[in-house]
């Protein structure tokens, strides 16, 4: 089995793509966030090189809708419950009882998710850039459905202006355009847009996160719009380890050298308490 190998699993009709480097290492799955894919979130960094040359096996997925996975276009494809269920289906088809899990974004809110449903499957956590939908507003229901209509037209534009750096100057009009260009290079806006209004069902609570006894950590920019929110978990949950990255945005946060080393020493901190340490 090789990094460089392709494989597919079909999930109810809709095929999903992942890599598995295998060996004998405790296994670390990655799960990217929105409009990113295996390569793009992880392996262009180089953070799954990373982990990988330090002995653990490294799994990622391309979440459905994205990289080289199928893209429906029905939002029932895409609610909570069904976006978690990948990341158990992905696990029992590798036959892997529990493992560490890394999701960063949109891939750390459905991570977040799927501990509600399936907590045993986890032996660690990495939050990057994202706690969870414990802290949902009627606002921002608002908001990713004007981001999805938005979409059906061929614009991501105020994705991109919602998660843009606090502090940092507004693009302009051209400025914005190119930018909504270049994210949607080689992506299915219709896909996007069933996500984005399947987003208000991957919503937990506070009580469900604090139910959560497995060792988190939180990764996040100081540049992130979502540092308060990680701030409020570390402070809810004690079992939470809040590393904040300084100056990083929250789309190069994962490319950061500290995200690496955080994430290394976590696994690190509690390597053997995956089932599936080899004997």
């Amino acid at each position: 089995m090789s990094w460089d190998d392709d494989h597919f699993l079909d999930l109810d009709g809709v095929r999903i793509h992942y890599k598995d480097a295998g060996g004998r290492g405790e296994p670390v799955l990655f799960i990217h966030g929105y409009t990113a894919s295996i390569g793009g979130q992880w392996g262009r960094p180089g953070l799954i090189a990373g982990i990988r040359e330090r002995g653990w096996r490294t799994i990622a997925f391309d979440l459905r809708g994205h990289g080289m996975s199928d893209r429906p276009h029905d939002g029932a494809a895409y609610a909570g419950e069904r976006m978690a269920r990948d990341i158990e289906a992905l696990l029992d088809h590798l036959d892997i009882q529990r493992a560490h899990l890394v999701g960063y974004s949109l891939g750390a809110h459905i991570l977040v998710h799927g501990l509600t449903l399936f907590p045993e499957r986890a032996a660690t956590v990495c939050l990057g850039g994202a706690a969870g939908r414990w802290n949902w507003t009627e606002a921002e229901t608002l908001a990713v459905m004007d981001e999805a209509d938005e979409l059906e037209t061929g614009s991501i534009g105020k994705h991109i202006l919602r998660l843009w750096p606090p502090g940092k100057p507004r693009p302009t009009d051209e400025e914005l355009r190119a930018l909504s260009d270049r994210k949607l290079e080689g992506m299915d806006a219709r896909a996007l847009a069933a996500i984005k209004r399947a987003m208000p069902d991957h919503q937990v609570s506070v009580q469900q996160m604090q139910a959560l006894k497995m060792p988190i950590l939180a990764v996040v920019g100081t540049g992130d719009g979502q540092l308060e929110a990680m701030r409020q978990l570390a402070g809810f949950h004690p079992g939470v380890t809040l590393v904040e990255v300084p100056g990083a945005g929250h789309g190069d946060c994962p490319g950061k050298p500290e995200y690496l080393d955080a994430l290394s020493a976590f696994l690190t901190q509690h390597a053997g308490t995956s089932a599936d340490v080899p004997r």
